[in-house]
């Protein structure tokens, strides 16, 4: 059994090294109130450099430019009815102006950070490992390195080559295991083996059971929803629902947000047609890697 004070304290010298700081959830939800060193630094960096500097970078709130960038409002798109075929207002935030292109920075910076921050993940002799069909280990690969900690991103074999080629950039140590979107027991069956083998040198971040995932959700992702919806409603207007597409249901921690600031709404749960896990216990492949915006009617 680890010491977690003696980790923690290999995290802070770890940080002092490569000159890291994390941000807060609440300069993510508020990112005027990133101190404006910080943000004088980020006018020569990328959106997706490998850079510590992007840790300030998760946040919906980025300027939507390639390099540079500051920030604003909430990035989204106001649907208009011509569009959508219905006659309810519909509003969509959008994960693209992410580092990675995908919010899911952030869902895998809330399991990280919460165990580097307690004791329970020490970057010098432990390795993360990100298991996913999806963009969950990209975006916690990207996290990682950021962060100066190595990981392992297990994916099925079926994801994309650009998937693969992006995670052996950053640095992953990288399995991958047979079958496309629906072939969560095969991911889960290596990281098992993994952890057999490897024992107290890996920590599983799964998704499925990181609290940190739905916690970053309720805490950044809820606010950005609801400023959204109080920035751009309309007189006589009120808030009816929110969609959110599901993977692992991280998500639904901006529901929980948005429920408690309006009580009468509705959350939906979405997903691929051709994979109806929720609605038929279905299986099946789909292109969409990553269906991660969020939409507010």
């Amino acid at each position: 059994m680890r010491d977690p004070k003696q980790v923690l304290e290999n995290t802070i010298q770890r940080c002092r090294e490569r000159n890291i700081i994390i941000p807060t959830f609440d300069e993510m939800r508020h990112p005027e109130k990133i101190p404006a060193k910080l943000k004088a630094e980020l006018k020569g960096i990328g959106l997706w450099d490998l850079d510590p500097r992007n840790l300030f970078r998760i946040t919906w709130k980025n300027e939507p430019v390639a390099q540079g960038g500051g920030f604003g409002p909430v990035n989204m798109l106001d649907l208009p009815g011509e569009l959508t075929g219905v006659d309810a207002r519909i509003l969509m935030i959008i994960g693209k102006f992410f580092p990675t292109g995908s919010h899911k920075v952030g869902a895998t910076f809330g399991p990280l950070v919460t165990r580097l921050i307690e004791g329970r993940f020490d970057p010098t002799s432990q390795k993360a490992i990100w298991p996913s069909t999806g963009n969950y280990c990209r975006g916690g690969a990207y996290d990682a390195h950021l962060l100066a900690c190595e990981c392992i991103a297990v994916l099925p074999e079926g994801m994309s080559r650009e998937r693969f080629d992006w995670l052996k950039k950053v640095g992953a140590e990288i399995f991958a295991t047979p079958g496309s979107e629906s072939n969560v027991k095969e991911i889960y069956d290596k990281v098992k083996a993994l952890i057999a083998e490897r024992g107290d040198a890996v920590v599983n971040l799964n998704q499925f059971d990181e609290m940190g995932n739905p916690l970053w959700h309720y805490a950044v992702t809820g606010k950005a929803l609801e400023e959204v919806y109080e920035t751009h409603k309309r007189p006589n207007q009120h808030l009816f629902g929110v969609a959110l597409t599901q993977g692992s249901a991280g998500t639904l921690g901006a529901g929980e947000y948005l429920k408690e600031k309006y009580p009468t709404i509705k959350v939906a749960a979405c997903e691929a047609w051709e994979c109806p896990t929720l609605l038929l216990n279905g299986f099946g492949a789909h292109r969409i890697e990553g269906i991660g915006d969020k939409h507010v009617p």
